[in-house]
């Protein structure tokens, strides 16, 4: 005996996809209205933005940046279009936000090297990726 039938298990698959794109949506959202909150804070607290307060409100932008892309791929996801383009466009976005917002420490080789590579790593397989087929290309049933 069967408990849930292949239809009802899809259906809700699509309800969560929706849930979480429209949970994506808020999340953008509120981290525009983080970002101006932020920008009032910096020039409001010495009268001009400092490079703390820059890189601070740089690094908010990003993280929203990233979140449209995961709204884009969970869109994309929802058509059944494919995603791994997007998913690599989001990737190379939050290792540079790693980048802007990189900092000195004592393992600061260990990190920029690390960046580097998955940079590189990143990049090139996206090129590799776009060059083989057009961005926009849908691709049936695929995720």
């Amino acid at each position: 005996m069967k408990l849930f039938s292949v239809e009802m298990i899809d259906r809700i698959v699509v309800y969560i996809e929706a849930a979480v794109t429209a949970l994506l949506v808020i999340l953008a959202a509120l981290g525009v209205v983080d970002i101006v909150i932020k920008m009032l804070e910096v020039t409001r607290a010495d009268g001009f933005m400092t490079p703390q307060g820059i890189t601070r409100t740089i690094d908010t932008v990003l993280v929203v940046f990233i979140v449209i892309e995961l709204i884009r791929i969970a869109m994309a996801y929802m058509q059944h279009k494919n995603v791994i383009g997007t998913v690599l466009e989001a990737g190379l976005v939050a290792v540079v936000r790693k980048l802007v917002i990189f900092e000195s420490g004592p393992d600061m080789l260990e990190k920029a090297i690390a960046l580097a590579v998955l940079i590189l790593a990143v990049g090139i397989t996206w090129f590799l990726l776009h060059k083989r087929q057009p961005a926009d290309a849908d691709v049936p049933g695929a995720h």
